[in-house]
This record gives C-alpha cells, structure tokens and sequence, in this order.
C-alpha cells in the first residue's frame, strides 16, 4: 500500500469511528446485557428522540415463508421495557413490542428478511404524557426487516432485529425513524421457539429527508461494524 493509499485509508477509518462515536450514547452503555460489547443505537443525539430498551422474550410461528417473529406478549413472547425516553430515565417507563411479518427469505439460523410488522411503544409517563407513545409498521416494501446472525460471542449466538419505522407520535404527529433490536441470543444457533433479547435502541424523528438520511447512514455503519467484530470474535 502507498503512503497516499494508507493515508486515504485512515481518513476512512477514522471517519467510521467519529460516526460511531456519535451514535453511541453514554445511555446504551448503562443497559448493556451481559456481552462486553454495548449495542450500537440508532440514536444521533439532537436528531432522533432515543428510546432504550432492555430484555424481553421473542418467539417464533410457522414454518417455511410462513414463519413469524413476536415480541409483544403473545405467543408466548414477552415485551421489552422501556428504560429512557429521550433525557426521561427510569426502571419501567413502558414497553416496547413488536411483529414481523411473513419470511420473504432465509432463514432464522443463518440470517433472513421479514415482510413489514409493527412495531408499539407504550410509556406509563414521558412529559406528562401516558399510553401509545408511538404505533407503526415496521419495515417496508423497499426495507425490509433485517434478522442478522452476528456469530457466536461469549459462548452464545446472537442475532439482531433491525428496520425502518413509520407510524404516529401520541397519537398524532406523523414520524419515522430506525429501530435496532440487539443482542439476541441463545446457546445453540436459533431455529425457532424462545429466544431471549438483551436491549433495544428506537430513533424516532420528524420525516425531515436530511435527518432520516443521516439516521440511516449511520444505522448501516454500525451494523457492519457489529458483524465485522461478530466475526472475529
């Protein structure tokens, strides 16, 4: 490699990391799960509303392209706690749940593509405001929801939920964003049934085309940063 390939290499490199810097609030640290790695966020601080979660229960349906994902409480699923809302902290301030639709392709083992679900936050107190914070679909027709196989860390494999938003803020205000649910994980590589969550990162902006570029910019940074330390792990 010559010095001005080298040169232009660590300006790439060092442009990756201040990004990812960025997206990784000091919040995502706290509700880290057991893995020493904290979840990368959707979040740009200033940009999206960032909304953690923390563990849960998801579970599978069907079989072949009928197979399903669920995380809201049936099923046999259990929703995410919600534990920061933008600057709100706290042990239970609502939940997060979620669905996938139908597989479009792969599988659950290996890494698949969703058809477009839903995806709810509920709070029991943000600004004075209680009930469906936001309601949506999740993914859509040209984003797909993306279920990704990081590899075995720590003695576990891990998988991560990831896609688009788009629904409503309180029950009105039209809003869209990235929702990144991360880190789950399971003893064998997952073929259906349970499988636990560690934590979830929701960025949530008003459909400005500059702030979701930059939201979905980074969200792809991130997850090929995830896989590529997945991998050497």
């Amino acid at each position: 490699m010559s010095p001005r390939d080298t040169s232009i290499h660590l300006i790439k490199h060092a442009t990756i990391v201040g990004l990812v810097a960025c997206l990784v609030p000091i919040a995502a640290w706290a509700h880290s799960s057991q893995f020493a790695a904290p979840p990368p966020s959707t979040c740009i601080p200033g940009v999206a509303i960032c909304i953690f979660d923390q563990s849960g229960q998801a579970t599978s349906t069907g079989k072949g392209t009928s197979t399903q994902l669920f995380m809201d409480g049936t099923n046999g699923s259990i929703a995410s706690t919600v534990m920061q809302i933008g600057g709100v902290q706290g042990a239970n301030l609502g939940t997060l749940t979620l669905s996938t639709g139908t597989l479009i392709s792969g599988t659950l083992s290996g890494g698949a593509t969703f058809n477009p679900g839903t995806l709810t936050i509920t709070t029991t107190g943000y600004n004075g405001f209680t009930g469906t914070l936001f309601s949506g679909t999740f993914g859509n027709s040209t984003s797909p929801i993306q279920w990704i196989a990081l590899g075995k860390v720590s003695g576990f494999y891990q998988y991560e939920l990831i896609g688009p938003i788009s629904g409503t803020w309180e029950g009105s205000q039209g809003v869209s964003g990235e929702t990144a649910q991360l880190y789950f994980h399971s003893k064998t590589p997952y073929t259906g049934g349970k499988i636990t969550l560690a934590s979830g990162t929701t960025g949530i902006v008003i459909p400005e085309p500059a702030s979701v570029g930059l939201l979905g910019t980074g969200l792809i940074a991130m997850g090929f940063l995830v896989r590529r330390k997945a991998k050497r792990d």
